[in-house]
């Protein structure tokens, strides 16, 4: 996938966080919820939008067919503007059996512009999502929606046909099997959008600056400017009770300090992007309490270039590294160790996989036994044969050895992704592998990974939705552009690309996990990473706060967040009114690769 992307810094706080405040002894009654932010809605159509700033903002406005339940742990699916889950079937088109997905349909629900969902909506939604995908000027999206193109080259597209069967039911007809149908129906590229004259461009894509985004979510958006957002309760709103939050205000802040002196006091109820210095403040507080840490689902790893280094030295280089520096001293114990290219919290993630520990032993072994076999690419970077290392050599007689030199490129101004390539470089050194650190401007990055120019290099990935593939796949195919380190190109996996292909076709949910089991041991054995460090986050909490729907993927959901004003407590120095609560995210990532955000 393309990297039009978010990026977060090694030492960043992402703090989703709620203090709503009254004055001591006056009446605490809801009034406008502020959210400060440092980036508000970038791209308002659902069916371009790839940031995690606009999918937010979408989350608070449009609804799928299907969701995640947010108070599960599980991230379980659950029915949204489906009556239930559908029905698989098949139906013949144009002579070919295609599979079939039938769904019923929510009655009783609205658009915020009045008019009343159906399979007319349903229709046009996926109608426009095909236009977007396949026009001159194609979605950033469409590769989600094509997730099986390079072997259905004439008939791309997953879906082949949206056809409504009548006012409540319709039917997905697929241009072939896709398992992860449904899990992709709860990314917000696929959200209903109103088929209302003058609600949704049927042909073109929402004017961030002045078009209102209309869905049949619990809040509807008033007004959007480049600094200030407002969103509303929607009243005639289907899905429950009014919520506690009645009205927001997203304000947009130009600079992380600016941004954390209104949250601290109180000209802000919350933030989205603490940095760390602030944290000792918030743990020393007397009205904020640290809570634990959640582990979240974006994965940070070190490329190889499989074109480049063969496996030999990517086994070797994964045993250098020292992995407890990085969580311990770069991210200040604020990490968790990336154990596989399936997080936890993501279906399928296989738990019994240790998490990888510097073995320099094991290393050299490696090394050495790389240097006495020949070289099976041509396009690889050869070894040296005369360094005369064996078993026996010291470490100094390792440092001194040039077995081979590789650059690690990163993006200048990164203070993680330099860490760590300085690290890798000195842990490299103790094998004979001398490295460059090259530091980049971004879109010369961007270029050298476009170009296949990188050798080693760190990059993240978080998900779209809750399915192994959208890691696996991407990150693994050979035809993906999101396949940086050239992962199964010249130098395949036995059998991985037809493992890849069962996973997206078996129905049998016991065989599916074996499948993606066995990929998951698979790319640990042949060397496609290091795994380097999986986002953490943390909560901050004040009394008052029941629920806040905190999750590993990070969603953002106000109409769940819970207050009690009955427990808020009274007179908190330094604040107009009284303080709930607050969920602080730590995110130490170097760059997360929202897939074309």
């Amino acid at each position: 996938m393309k990297k039009i992307n978010v990026f977060v810094v090694m030492a960043a706080l992402v703090l989703s966080a709620l203090l709503p405040i009254a004055a001591a002894d006056e009446a605490l009654e809801p009034r406008p919820m502020i959210y400060g932010t440092s980036s508000l809605v970038v791209d308002l159509d659902p069916q371009f939008a790839w940031d995690s700033a606009s999918i937010d903002h979408i989350d608070q406005v449009c609804e799928g067919l299907f969701s995640y339940d947010l108070t599960d742990p599980s991230l379980a699916i659950q029915p949204q503007l489906a009556e239930d889950f559908g029905v698989w079937g098949t139906k013949t088109v144009d002579g070919d059996v295609k599979p079939t997905y039938t769904v019923e349909l929510k009655t009783g629900v609205k658009f915020h512009d009045g008019s009343d969902f159906d399979a007319d909506d349903v229709v046009f939604t996926f109608d426009r999502l095909e236009f977007l995908c396949t026009n001159e000027s194609a979605t950033q999206i469409a590769e989600l929606y094509e997730p099986l193109a390079s072997i259905h080259e004439d008939t791309p597209l997953l879906i082949n046909a949206t056809t409504k069967i009548n006012a409540t039911y319709v039917e997905f007809a697929l241009n072939y099997d896709y398992v992860a149908f449904i899990p992709l129906l709860c990314f917000a590229g696929s959200v209903i959008l109103s088929d209302f004259e003058g609600s949704t461009p049927e042909d073109d894509y929402y004017v961030t600056a002045t078009d209102t985004l209309i869905g049949t979510g619990p809040y509807y958006q008033e007004s959007n400017t480049d600094r200030l957002t407002v969103f509303k309760y929607f009243e005639d709103w289907y899905g429950g009770d009014a919520p506690d939050i009645l009205e927001m205000h997203w304000v947009l802040y130009d600079d992380a300090t600016t941004l954390n002196q209104a949250f601290l006091s109180g000209d802000i109820d919350a933030i989205g992007g603490i940095s760390m210095e602030f944290m000792d403040e918030y743990e020393s507080s007397e009205y904020h309490d640290v809570g634990d840490r959640m582990q979240g689902t974006v994965i940070i790893y070190m490329g190889f270039d499989f074109n480049k280094i063969e496996k030999l030295t990517r086994n070797a280089m994964q045993a250098a590294l020292n992995y407890t520096y990085i969580i311990e001293e770069l991210g200040q114990g604020e990490l968790a160790q990336m154990t596989s290219i399936v997080p936890k919290g993501i279906m399928y993630h296989d738990d019994t996989i240790k998490a990888p520990v510097q073995n320099l032993t094991l290393a050299r072994e490696l090394m050495l036994e790389a240097i006495a076999t020949p070289a099976v690419l041509d396009t690889a970077i050869p070894l040296s044969q005369t360094t005369g290392l064996d078993a026996e050599s010291t470490d100094d007689e390792w440092e001194a050895a040039t077995v081979v030199s590789y650059t690690y490129t990163y993006n200048s101004g990164n203070a993680m992704r330099e860490g760590v390539g300085e690290l890798a470089k000195a842990n490299f050194a103790k094998i004979g592998i001398k490295v460059t650190v090259d530091g980049l401007t971004w879109g010369e990055f961007l270029d050298s990974l476009d170009d296949g120019s990188c050798q080693i290099f760190m990059l993240g990935w978080g998900p779209d939705y809750n399915d192994p593939s959208n890691f696996i796949n991407p990150l693994l195919s050979p035809t993906s552009t999101s396949n940086h380190a050239h992962v199964n190109d010249s130098e395949p996996i036995v059998g991985l690309n037809d493992l890849m292909s069962a996973g997206l076709t078996e129905t049998n949910l016991t065989e599916r996990e074996e499948i993606y089991k066995e990929i998951q041991a698979r790319v640990i054995d042949q060397g496609v990473w290091a795994y380097l460090y999986v986002s953490n986050s943390r909560s901050v909490y004040f009394t008052g706060c029941k629920n806040t729907a905190r999750n590993a993927m990070g969603k953002l959901y106000f109409y769940l967040w819970d207050f009690d004003y009955s427990e808020i407590p009274k007179g908190i120095p330094g604040f107009s009114i009284v303080a709930l609560m607050g969920i602080a995210a730590i995110t130490m990532s170097a760059l997360i690769y929202k897939k074309r955000h």
